[in-house]
């Protein structure tokens, strides 16, 4: 390993010199302040460095410093010689920023000791480094300020900055502002919180591509002022994440047209309102009034057959996960108006909707998507009996999860079909799992399930064979 003996006293510095030589050290001598700063910048620099305290040009202190400024995956180690004792001199080193110190005049053994202990900790930390640059996660260290202090080369290919020139950069020098804006305000949380902050998002890579990140934000100790920095540990689940929304996407597709024929006897039925009136309207003798009044059934008739057509539409749409804030009360009655036109005859449906429940964060797709899914169940489960009944309500409540409790809005979905044996209820959510036989792909409620935990809310399912099953939903209020 190379060591720097930065010395001005000849005699010193050849004691040092024949020391460390014969302990098997690369020696580099530089015999003043300004030599010693020139030789710790060149890239291959040593990676421990005696600093004699008083020095021609630079001091020891001063050199101290401005090695301390540099960017280095694995900073040196640095230990002051000095002939100065005082309990002030020798914190004054501590704080330029050296690991160590050695009073003058001191012994061989005792010197080339403490300087095995700087190499054990250069090595360990170089290893640490080379193992976290192998990992494929990217990874990055900030300080309480929000700057960086380094990163991982996985972390340096996402953000296209060298990672050794990420050093005191802030997230705004390096992505869009939107996202360098979550980025800093999901740090600070972290910091605030003083435990670790779990997120999952799609972000925007250097190359313009959109991954879906896990991060995991883990406050230290940056300092013992009481300063916390922050290390940040990310996981690419794009490619999962992207399977996950092909298998929602094909499975949508397929509830779809399995309804497409109930869809097409509503739009049979409306197309036969609108030649029927079209045709009362051209009869011999009708009056302008009676005109006027089938001109006004068919633009009624119109409107029901568009308003359809752009639900099917909407639903069938591919996914791209948007959440905002939205009212539940609006998402619920736009899905029935879908939902009511491919129900079987006998399945009555009734709403009890609280209006001034508050909003939720949400995706209005992948909500219509879980009451779509939920509706083909029941339709299932309620099949050729003579008082099939879906009861879906909404209210605003208080819930206690974890401990704590939140406010949070409560869908239920309630059916009185066939219901769920008390061995199969356990497993309703296994993306393997269906009853339907040949009928049904066994995707409907694993899919809800993740539409679920992508929105941070919570379901449950009560069920008895032949009563029937009740879903509830709780999603956190928008605050």
């Amino acid at each position: 390993m190379k060591v720097l003996i930065a010395e001005d006293n000849v005699f010193s510095s050849k004691l040092l010199i024949k020391a460390l030589e014969r302990a098997d050290y690369e020696v580099v001598h530089a015999e003043d302040g300004d030599q010693a700063w020139e030789m710790m910048q060149a890239e291959d620099a040593p990676s421990i460095a005696l600093l004699d305290w008083m020095m021609p040009g630079l001091s020891g202190i001063d050199v101290c410093e401005k090695i301390r400024s540099l960017t280095r995956v694995v900073p040196v180690y640095i230990i002051m010689l000095t002939a100065k004792a005082d309990r002030d001199d020798v914190l004054q080193g501590f704080a330029a920023g050296a690991d160590d110190y050695i009073k003058k005049p001191f012994e061989s053994a005792e010197l080339i000791a403490r300087i095995r202990v700087g190499e054990r900790l250069v090595r360990q930390q170089l290893l640490m480094h080379t193992l976290i640059d192998a990992l494929p996660d990217p990874i990055y260290v900030k300080d309480s300020r929000g700057l960086y202090l380094g990163c991982n080369e996985a972390y340096a290919t996402f953000s296209g900055v060298e990672k050794d020139q990420i050093g005191a950069k802030k997230a705004t020098d390096i992505f869009p502002a939107g996202q360098a804006q979550k980025t800093h305000m999901d740090d600070l949380r972290a910091l605030a919180a003083d435990e670790p902050l779990e997120t999952e998002e799609w972000v925007e890579n250097a190359q313009g591509e959109n991954v879906c990140h896990y991060s995991k934000r883990i406050p230290f100790a940056e300092s013992s002022s009481g300063l916390r920095g922050l290390v940040v540990l990310s996981r690419d689940l794009s490619y999962e994440r992207l399977g996950d929304k092909q298998i929602r996407h094909q499975h949508k597709q397929a509830t779809l047209g399995s309804m497409i024929n109930n869809v097409s006897h509503e739009l049979k039925n409306i197309c036969g309102a609108i030649l029927g009136f079209a045709d009362l309207g051209l009869e011999p003798g009708t009056t302008t009034e009676q005109a006027q009044e089938y001109l006004l059934e068919i633009q009624k008739a119109g409107d029901s057959g568009k308003k359809l057509l752009e639900q099917v539409l909407d639903a069938s749409h591919p996914e791209q996960m948007h959440m905002v804030p939205l009212r539940l009360q609006d998402v619920i009655s736009q899905s029935m108006d879908l939902v009511k036109a491919m129900k079987p005859k006998q399945v009555q449906i009734s709403l009890d909707l609280d209006q001034n429940c508050s909003s939720v964060y949400g995706d209005s797709v992948q909500l219509q998507q879980i009451l779509l899914n939920l509706s083909v169940n029941a339709f299932y489960a309620l099949d050729q009996k003579a008082d099939a009944r879906i009861e879906i309500g909404l209210k605003e409540e208080q819930y206690a999860s974890d401990e704590e409790e939140c406010a949070c809005a409560c869908v239920t979905f309630k059916d009185n079909g066939s219901g769920i044996s008390v061995e199969d209820l356990p497993r309703i959510f296994n993306a393997e799992f269906t009853t339907k036989e040949m009928n049904g792909s066994g995707l409907g409620l694993y899919i809800i399930q993740g539409i679920i935990d992508r929105h941070q809310a919570t379901i449950e399912v009560e069920s008895q064979l032949d009563q029937g099953t009740e879903f509830t939903l709780r999603f956190p209020i928008k605050s």
